[in-house]
Formats: C-alpha cells, structure tokens, sequence
C-alpha cells in the first residue's frame, strides 16, 4: 500500500466527489479511481458507492476514514523528525461552527495559504462542540474552534478566545422587535427557527426557557445559518443567532433585533487540541495567529 493512495481516499472521502479530489491533489481523475480500486483490492472490500451521479462512504469506508487520518498524520510527523529544513506540507484539520466557519476564519485560512502554500486545509463544519471534542480525542481533528463555557477538558489544551454576543432576531415587521422589551414567554408565542441541537448558544437558550418552566414547541431547525436568515426576514419566525452572523442585516434594516428583558448566558469561543499531539510548526503558527487576531 502506498501513503499516496490514504491520502486519496481521505480527500475523496472528505469531498465525496473523485474530480474535486483530482483537481485538489493534481491527479488525472482516472489516477484518482485506479488508487481507490488498489486500496479495496488491498482490503477485500469496497470503500464508496454511487447511487446516481453521486458517491457515498460505504461501511467500510466510514471505517477506515478515522484510521487513513491518523496514518497521515504519523506519516507527517516521521518525515518532519527525519527531515529538518524540508517545507511543511501534509494536511491540517480543523473543526469549527458554521458561524466560525463563515464569520471567523476566513483571515486564518488565508494566513496559512499565505505561509504555507504546500499545506491542504480540511475546514469541517461540526455544530456540536461535544463532537468537535471527541475528534480531537480521537485524533481525527488537529484543532477546534467551539462554544461554550467549560472550564477544562479531558485529555485537550485550550484557550479563550472571546465572549460571543448572541442576539434574538426577528423581520423589521414582526411585532417583538417593535416593542422596548420582550419576556421569554412572550416570545414562546412564536416560532423559533434555530440551530441544530447540540449548538452552544441554542442550548443556552434552551436552559434559559427551562429556567422558566417554558418548553418550546413551534421549532423549525435548519443546518444552514443562512437558510435561518432568509426564514427570519420572510417573516416565518424568531431566531437566536451570534451577532457577526447578522451585522450586516441589522445594519442594512433587513433584520431588526428583539430586546429580552432576561439575560441569557453568553458562550465563549475557544480554540482546542489535543494536550498529547506534537504541535508541528504551521499548527503552533496557526495558535499563535488565532491568539492574537481572533478576539
């Protein structure tokens, strides 16, 4: 088995998609099917279906997926104790929120293509920071940009980055965002169009209705941030969404903010990695920049 063909199939299994995996490793694409045909050969078992004009991680696939990670990964850090002076290269994980994704790391992204064109950024979008925690356990995240309020974690480094602000949200015509202040009941008499579960500040949210025996029951739930946005400004509902989200749209008038007369626990945005990983020098670079441009 050659190291090249793990990495061809952690890029096709992070994209799904065997001419995007061609054109971001520079292979031809039939190269790209001959290497994923000598991993199943390898392995006695086939690694993707298709099902139409799409492929999908069979069983098997999504098995080795979390093992091609780590055998990269070893890979990587041999060749760097081997090789002083060679140019860093290899592949850096990052997990992060859509907000984070989108709003955030956009000036890191470019950083590192800046300082290390011959590195290949996987940027994951994971809601729930209970996930983003145990890839970083497992190994199959290099680092993490989460929510939340925790303390300390099993087995990871962190450090705070800043207090998110998150903002209740509503059409310009919608009646809570007309009035000097609204309760949590009040805006339970509508219909919250929110985050998946496991979202830092939705479940603040969440516990804040709690607190008040109230329990949501006209909830719409998107993965898409975006989604939410044009839901909320056709009038369908309320949402609860961080401020950098929707800056724009509160500036522009497109959305109007809905003032609580509660205060909702606000999360903090930190960065995690793994306390037993061997930091490489684009990742203690990539700390370093996020400590001081990311707050």
């Amino acid at each position: 088995m050659h190291i090249n063909h793990l990495k061809t199939f952690a890029v096709a299994a992070e994209t799904l998609n065997f001419t995007k995996t061609a054109q971001l490793l520079d292979y031809a694409q039939s190269s790209v099917t001959a290497q994923i045909k000598a991993l199943e050969k390898e392995y006695g078992v086939d690694l993707f279906q298709r099902l139409g004009k799409r492929i999908y991680l069979t069983e098997a696939g999504m098995k080795m997926q979390p093992y091609a990670i780590k055998m990269l990964a070893m890979h990587e850090e041999m060749r760097e104790e081997l090789g002083e002076g060679v140019e860093e290269r290899g592949t850096l994980l990052i997990g992060a929120c859509e907000s984070q994704c989108v709003y955030r790391l956009p000036a890191l992204l470019h950083f590192i293509r800046e300082h290390y064109p011959q590195v290949q950024v996987i940027l994951k979008p994971i809601p729930s920071s209970k996930t983003s925690e145990k890839m970083l356990q497992d190994g199959t995240l290099d680092l993490a940009f989460i929510m939340d309020q925790k303390q300390s974690y099993n087995l990871l480094e962190s450090v705070s980055l800043l207090k998110e602000s998150i903002v209740l949200v509503g059409s310009p015509s919608h009646p809570l965002t007309n009035q000097p202040s609204a309760s949590l009941a009040d805006v339970m008499q509508h219909p919250l169009i929110l985050t998946e579960q496991g979202c830092a500040y939705r479940t603040e949210l969440e516990q804040a209705l709690e607190k008040q025996n109230l329990h949501p029951e006209n909830i719409i739930e998107f993965g898409s941030i975006e989604a939410i946005k044009q839901c909320v400004m056709a009038g369908l509902g309320l949402s609860y969404l961080p401020l950098m989200t929707v800056e724009k749209e509160l500036r522009t008038g497109e959305l109007s903010s809905v003032q609580l007369d509660v205060q909702i626990q606000q999360p903090t945005t930190k960065l995690l990695w793994h306390k037993n990983k061997r930091l490489t020098k684009v990742i203690k670079d990539v700390i370093d920049f996020t400590i001081k441009h990311v707050r």
